[in-house]
């Protein structure tokens, strides 16, 4: 991707598309009026939507750019196909349903202004559609232009480029000329300057990853010195979830490769959110913690109330963990004696069993309506845990994972909910499942992946999901 591409993806397309909402939400009256007869609805008198009601205006436009960005639809510089680009703006237009079905259900508005709010609803998306399927025929065009092509030289052995270069997409391709490749970087500075004197250069690739940088530093000199972007493709090995940052420090830059959600403002409101919602739920929840101590005393009145346990945090750090008591105080001690009678009915270093002999009556129950989790609100009000992330893992079972990468999700910070205890739990108790789940988040993560989780966690806690 060009500094330029980039540029349209991040900013210019999301801009556009906030001012076509801007303008059609103003006209949208008018358009309300044009339709209302057709569909057997009723006319009503101009009005400006932006003024009628400013706030919920100025939300509702902000949030198509976000929402959008949230269903893919700028990442592939807007060329994705057609279908694609159609299903994307379907899944925005659902989610700007709920949105004005959740207004005009708590907002008395009179019928006309819930026709105009209607028609948004269908003509944002179409407006936006119109924009897409506009630039990308302007790209298509673009793309068989001669002139409009950009002279590029690609760099490393001949496999590497053959396999690099045709592993990217034709849309993308056919914006470039090769007009050379080099094979040996050691003494090619005559060839490189010739060719891209001749060809008016203006990109360099280089394949075969970060070592193809030391191979081909004369090669990256000669177009550094003259402008000429340089491109360094990392190879198969790196992983498709790395993500390549400029870092600079004094005088020395360096390349960060990442693999983590980047830091940004919707890490930023992540953090102030979990504290929000927190101590939202441990105020409302205030009776059941009384219900479960009086329970908790009432079937085993030796132990206490509450049990913490070492649990990994972010890379390992270790923190207490929170939960109200739900077995016996020896259950620590009789571990191996019921793993060693009863077995296990996860794989893995971790240890699920439904009818574990270990746990009193009472404490099933506040199992199975997760209202032991409660005290975990302390830990994420104290900032080890989060509202949603991979859940944390006594220190024990973090020692005993049988695969190194399996430590990657321990790379966030892990939380009460996530993608394994809404859909699977203890119904499946396969840890490589798992892990994979926990892995998926962390590849997608976005703050609107946390919310739509969140919200998918209240229906897997009232219907005990799971549970046991």
């Amino acid at each position: 991707m060009t500094r330029k591409s980039t540029f349209y993806q991040r900013c210019f397309y999301p801009i556009v598309d906030l001012l076509l909402a801007c303008l059609f939400a103003y006209y949208s009256p008018y358009v309300a009026n044009v339709v209302a007869p057709v569909l057997g609805g009723k006319t009503g008198e101009f009005f400006n939507l932006l003024t009628a009601s400013p706030f919920l205006a100025g939300v509702a436009l902000v949030a198509v750019p976000i929402i959008l960005r949230q269903v893919g639809f700028y990442h592939k510089q807007n060329m994705q196909r057609v279908a694609t680009a159609l299903r994307q703006l379907l899944a925005f237009a659902v989610y700007y349903l709920c949105g004005i079905g959740i207004y005009l259900a708590v907002e008395e508005t009179p019928a006309f202004y819930s026709q105009t709010l209607l028609v948004n609803l269908v003509g944002i998306p179409l407006v936006v559609f119109l924009r897409y399927m506009a630039v990308r025929s302007y790209n298509l065009f673009c793309g068989k232009a001669e002139s409009s092509r950009r002279q590029v030289i690609l760099a490393g052995s001949a496999e590497a480029v053959e396999k690099g270069w045709n592993s990217f997409p034709d849309y993308w391709r056919r914006y470039f000329n090769v007009v050379g490749r080099i094979e040996d970087g050691s003494d090619c500075e005559e060839q490189v300057q010739k060719i891209i004197a001749e060809h008016n250069v203006n990109g360099l690739y280089v394949f075969g990853g970060i070592a193809a940088h030391h191979t081909y530093q004369a090669v990256i000199a000669q177009c550094e010195v003259q402008g000429i972007d340089v491109n360094l493709v990392l190879g198969e090995r790196m992983g498709t979830s790395l993500r390549a940052d400029i870092n600079e420090v004094g005088d020395n830059r360096m390349i960060v490769l990442s693999s983590t959600p980047v830091y940004s403002w919707s890490r930023m409101v992540k953090a102030l959110l979990d504290r929000l919602v927190a101590l939202v739920i441990l105020i409302c929840s205030s009776p059941l913690w009384l219900l479960a101590a009086i329970g908790i005393k009432i079937s085993d009145p030796k132990g206490p109330v509450f049990f913490r346990q070492k649990r990994s945090g972010v890379y390992g750090r270790v923190f207490y963990m929170w939960k109200f008591r739900s077995m016996y105080v020896d259950a620590e001690a009789r571990l191996e004696e019921v793993k060693a009678k009863y077995g296990n009915e996860m794989t893995g270093p971790i240890f699920k069993l439904t009818n574990d002999p270990r746990i009193f009556k009472f404490g099933h129950f506040i199992r199975k309506t997760s209202i032991d989790e409660l005290p975990q609100l302390l830990n994420i009000l104290s900032g080890d845990m989060s509202i949603v992330g991979p859940r944390p893992l006594p220190v024990y079972e973090t020692e005993a994972f049988p695969k190194i990468e399996h430590r990657r999700r321990l790379s966030v910070k892990p939380g009460l909910t996530c993608f394994w205890q809404i859909e699977d739990r203890s119904d499946n108790g396969d840890f490589d499942n798992m892990v994979a789940k926990d892995m998926r988040y962390i590849d997608e993560w976005s703050l609107w992946l946390d919310i739509k989780l969140f919200f998918r966690t209240i229906p897997a806690v009232l219907f005990r999901k799971g549970a046991k």
